[in-house]
């Protein structure tokens, strides 16, 4: 073997080498998490600073490292094609496809990819330098190939825009996985907190106020004295004031500073103007998105809403909790468990009609509808096309609600008796 056969050879294997690099450079710098690399970045890493930068021109540097990697494997296929021609003849080059082909797939493409894939972040990182060096080089013409690129699709009508965002079907996909191998109880939890943060911009204030026939509020055509009592016994800081029922609204009542009034009028009932002590109440349209009332929120002192329809009529109440709540779950009071009216029972549960569907989800970690109704109640009647007779059971996604007590035409609690897990595998 001569001199220039072993310099071919070298040369060869070096520009394999440059093929792996390439390949593998190309797969982490995709798979690499951004929020990763911004948090790395905004600690003081250099790397992952540039590494940001280079993702600011994410389709030029893919464009570089695919015009490094093909002229690399092209340089070395040609080298080997004329090192076995001068050894074998014409048949060298049937040689040097099938040889090249074999290494090229497993030692320049799956194995530095694999590798990549399994360690994203870390490999980006340590190919920060090889990527910059690749933008350096070949970002002029991959520059030019990519305005031919983009010429060639707009003939064909498509348009080709910045980098694409991700959907946020992608995202519950990536929640689903999030705390796979961690301690499960923890990864439960926090999964049900980032769908939850997603949910906001999904659900309405309509999906989680307390209905207007459970709302605590003072009437102002009762007697004074009962409004008194009320004062004294609830837990609330803030209670609407309202007349008829609810049809009209004169505003909210400070608890603390009605029993200072109270006190004020030496403790006589009769003598304290509660609609003097009324301030304006805020209100919120049914329909608007959860998001938007939790920005509200916290641009207002008050954490607190009527919810009305079209027509300006009081249908509920939401509070900066009922927001919260989405996110982090139920949150209980003093003295409160969650889910404190239910009866528990082997694979099944009794609950108030009232009771919210996504609760039940979150907290049993269950799959009932929650797009037909927001209560279980309401799930019932709409499954059962109806009010349903009370013990008649309904299916409803493989679930089965009974409806245990009926007064008049309001469920007033449910029995959901949930499917059978399957059998673990064996």
């Amino acid at each position: 073997m001569s001199a220039l056969d072993l310099a071919t050879l070298a040369a060869i294997a070096a520009l394999l080498v440059l093929s792996a690099l390439f390949s593998g450079a190309e797969t982490a710098f995709t798979g690499a998490s951004r929020a990763f690399i911004t948090r790395r970045a905004r600690a003081g890493d250099a790397r992952a600073g540039r590494l940001a930068s280079l993702r600011e021109r994410k389709d030029r540097l893919l464009a570089a490292l695919l015009l490094g990697n093909n002229l690399v494997n092209t340089t070395a296929t040609a080298l080997a094609a004329g090192l076995l021609i001068a050894w074998f003849g014409d048949q060298g080059v049937a040689y040097a496809s099938v040889a090249m082909t074999l290494i090229l797939v497993v030692l320049s493409e799956v194995l530095p990819k694999t590798w990549a894939i399994t360690h994203p972040e870390r490999a980006a990182l340590a190919a920060t330098p090889l990527l910059a060096a690749t933008m350096r080089l070949f970002g002029p013409p991959a520059a030019a190939v990519n305005a031919a690129v983009r010429s060639l699709l707009a003939l064909a009508g498509v348009r080709v825009g910045g980098e694409r965002v991700q959907s946020e079907e992608e995202l519950m996909g990536a929640i689903a996985l999030h705390g796979e191998g961690t301690d499960e109880a923890a990864a439960v939890e926090e999964r049900r907190m980032l769908r939850g943060v997603l949910a906001l911009d999904d659900l309405t204030v309509a999906d989680v106020m307390t209905h207007r026939s459970r709302i605590e509020a003072l009437d102002a055509d009762q007697p004074p004295a009962e409004s008194v009592r009320r004062l004294l016994a609830t837990r609330h800081g803030v209670l609407p004031l309202w007349r008829d029922g609810g049809r009209e609204l004169i505003g909210l009542i400070e608890t603390r500073a009605a029993l200072r009034a109270l006190h004020a009028v030496g403790g006589d009932p009769s003598r304290l103007d509660l609609i003097a002590l009324a301030e304006p109440a805020p209100l919120a349209p049914e329909t608007r998105p959860l998001l938007d009332q939790l920005q509200l929120f916290r641009r207002s002192r008050r954490h607190l809403a009527l919810v009305v329809d079209e027509y300006g009529q009081i249908e509920g109440l939401v509070t900066l909790h009922d927001v919260m709540e989405v996110v982090v779950g139920e949150i209980t009071e003093a003295g409160e468990t969650i889910l404190a009216d239910a009866v528990k029972g082997a694979g099944e549960i009794e609950v108030p009609g009232e009771t919210r569907v996504r609760d039940l989800n979150r907290e049993l970690d269950w799959a009932l509808p929650e797009e037909e109704a927001m209560t279980v109640a309401g799930l019932l009647m709409a499954a059962a096309r109806g009010l349903p007779r009370r013990g008649e059971p309904v299916e409803v996604a493989g679930y089965r609600l009974v409806a245990s007590d009926v007064r008049g035409r309001r469920i007033a609690r449910v029995r959901i008796i949930a499917p059978e897990p399957p059998p673990a595998a064996g």
